[in-house]
């Protein structure tokens, strides 16, 4: 008994890997060992591998079992080895998935996927970044990554990763070079603007570096505090980048100003709230603002912007580039039908 124990506490501390080849092993000798010392009993090898489950499992159902003594020696075998092999694998089966999921909680493990949005800073705004993002796309794989001990937010669809998000070797756990794109949140902890900014600013400059060296043009997205600070970032190549106090405040104005504007603004922003934004690619046969506005609005959609640029005073004789950024407001079917007909 003492041998066997020992024996059992050596098999304990052998690999997963190891232990689940043992147990494979095991139940084919079990399996087919029945097949062929009792064949009028178990005709086929399905019922000598649902026996050998059974023994294994401690299940014993009766509903076959052997009735020679070598068959009864192969179950004593099964007893005495496999049961306790089994025992073993799925605890240490459970221990790994319970392993893995913590791990994963505290933002230890690579994401391994592509195609990902990448949120840097956790906040309140980043939150409902997120919760919106997946409002539009619910099957967006969404990268998290800041520095708290275990992932603030439970949702399927984000992946944490903790670190330091200046770091390459953080970043590329987020597998940074295959995302789509990379948004950038100010430090709320950070009072000081340009503090803040600063911060902010050497994490857009790891990104990009990052994004040169692998000759990958990854769109990044910040968040600023002061406009001013928009010049120190343009030689880094940062694409987009967000106001986070001057919205707050603009709104605030234009409410002051126009009482109930807030939720014409509130619809525009998010799905949640009205029609959705989208981007567009002009139709071949719209040349002018005028045109492509009208033919829109026909198909129930409203032309926002042109690239950039929202002035229609001149819509008649204002081209339309075949590269050019439609933006359009309207519910989703009706963008998808608009952009069939393309």
């Amino acid at each position: 008994m003492t041998i066997l124990l020992r024996l059992l506490e050596k098999v304990r501390k052998m690999e997963y890997g190891f232990i689940a080849i043992l147990s494979l092993i095991v139940i084919a000798i079990g399996s087919f060992g029945i097949v062929l010392l009792e064949p009028e009993n178990f005709p086929s090898f399905f019922e000598g591998f649902w026996w050998t489950m059974t023994t294994l499992t401690t299940v014993g159902y009766g509903d076959y079992y052997p009735t020679t003594v070598a068959g009864r020696l192969l179950g004593i075998f099964l007893f005495i080895f496999g049961i306790g092999l089994i025992g073993l694998l799925i605890s240490k089966t459970v221990d790994s998935i319970v392993t893995y999921h913590g791990l994963k909680r505290e933002g230890k493990l690579m994401f391994k996927g592509n195609h990902h949005f990448i949120y840097i800073g956790w906040s309140t705004k980043t939150s409902q970044a997120i919760q919106e993002v997946l409002a539009h796309i619910p099957q967006a794989k969404i990268v998290l990554i800041d520095d708290l001990s275990t992932s603030p937010i439970e949702l399927e669809q984000v992946h944490y990763i903790q670190g330091n998000p200046s770091d390459d070797e953080t970043l590329l756990k987020a597998n940074i070079i295959e995302c789509n794109r990379v948004a950038i949140f100010s430090d709320p902890k950070i009072e000081n603007p340009l503090l803040a900014d600063g911060k902010t600013l050497l994490i857009a400059s790891a990104v990009e570096a990052l994004a040169k060296k692998n000759n990958q043009d990854i769109h990044t997205i910040v968040e600023i505090n002061e406009d001013r600070h928009i010049q120190k970032f343009k030689h880094i190549a940062v694409d987009d980048f967000i106001l986070s106090n001057d919205s707050v405040s603009l709104l605030m104005a234009k409410a002051t100003l126009e009482p109930g504007t807030t939720n014409i603004f509130r619809q525009l922003l998010s799905k949640q709230f009205g029609n959705n934004i989208h981007i567009l690619s002009p139709n071949k046969d719209w040349k002018t603002y005028k045109q492509a506005s009208e033919n829109l609005l026909e198909m129930g959609a409203v032309l926002l912007a042109v690239n950039e640029d929202m002035d229609f005073s001149n819509a008649a004789n204002k081209p339309i580039n075949p590269t050019d950024k439609l933006f359009i407001v309207c519910h989703d079917d009706t963008y998808l039908k608009i952009k069939s007909s393309n």
